[in-house]
């Protein structure tokens, strides 16, 4: 069951299937908020024994999580960060991440809450508050920032993100406005965490390895079908294979060929429950040219040959 609380600037959802949509660079194309009003709050129950991952993806938007039931792992790169019960999660403008269930926690029932805002809610992108508060963190601030309640400025920070929370949800007048006034106080309170002084040089270095592997991802979502190897993929980006390897190694925490596997078991996925096409068909029409080796790694991936997987509707053991 859904619920929806819908006003102009907001949306509170209390159950929802999550269903990430993404352009070929992993760009989530859902819009948070309104043109208007760009920022959204929402409310989330996962049941892991449902939904295995929350897959990888990224947003302009800067995001904030609490943790108010279970636990969850998000991705980002090569780190792996455990958040639990009580637990806040800031993840910047921009950076690649996805969420799964926790391997420590029993438990598989999570929930939290989170709210998305572009930066510029803050400020405008051509004012000197954005020129010196925000465009900084945004772009090569820290990626993420988690507040445990460990050290004594995060319960003040913990306190606003509750703030600006009753504020989406009581009925009082002004909202849009306190809402942008607590988003700024946030901001203000946890500017000196998030700020990570470095160089012109080492800001354009971040700038052009997210670039890169940008490049690389849609390369592989337009040939995903044909015949192409690691070096084609470098190429994309003008890059050798070693650096490729690390783009996407420190990005996404697998490789470019482990990517394109994915990529190409998931598109298969869709087709086995979509279209009238045989398993043969489909396996080359996504890339593999070698049925028995689709079959096996389709198998040791999802639990079940594609013939099962279709039978079965789609679900996986």
């Amino acid at each position: 069951m859904v619920e929806w609380l819908q006003r102009d600037f907001i949306t509170v959802l209390t159950e929802k299937d999550v269903n990430i949509v993404t352009d070929e660079t992993l760009r989530e194309m859902k819009q948070h908020g309104t043109e208007r009003f760009p920022f959204q709050y929402y409310q989330e129950h996962f049941n892991w024994n449902r939904l295995e991952t929350v897959e990888w993806h990224w947003h302009s938007e800067l995001e904030f999580v609490e943790i108010l039931q279970g636990a969850i792992e998000c991705h980002i790169g090569e780190e792996i960060i455990e958040l639990r019960e009580g637990d806040t999660f800031f993840i910047n403008s921009g950076v690649i991440h996805k969420y799964q269930a926790s391997k420590v926690c029993r438990e598989k029932q999570c929930m939290f809450s989170d709210i998305l805002f572009l930066p510029e809610i803050i400020a405008p992108n051509f004012s000197l508050i954005y020129e010196k508060y925000v465009r900084p963190i945004v772009l090569y601030g820290k990626p993420f920032l988690v507040m445990r309640q460990t050290q004594a400025w995060e319960e003040p920070v913990q306190n606003l993100y509750h703030h600006i929370v009753n504020v989406c949800l009581d009925e009082e007048d002004l909202t849009e406005l306190r809402i942008q006034a607590g988003v700024s106080e946030l901001w203000t309170r946890l500017f000196h965490y998030l700020y990570r002084e470095e160089s012109e040089q080492q800001e354009n270095k971040n700038i052009l390895a997210q670039a890169r592997l940008r490049k690389m991802m849609q390369f592989i979502w337009d040939h995903f079908h044909e015949k192409i190897t690691l070096d084609d993929i470098a190429a994309s980006a003008n890059i050798s294979k070693s650096a490729a390897l690390r783009c996407f190694r420190s990005g996404m925490q697998t490789s470019p060929v482990g990517y394109l596997n994915n990529f190409r078991l998931n598109r298969a996925k869709e087709l086995l429950l979509t279209s009238h096409s045989t398993v043969s068909e489909i396996a080359v029409s996504v890339g593999f040219d070698n049925v028995g080796y689709f079959d096996r790694v389709f198998r040791r991936t999802f639990g079940l040959t594609p013939k099962q997987f279709a039978k079965q509707g789609g679900e996986c053991v």
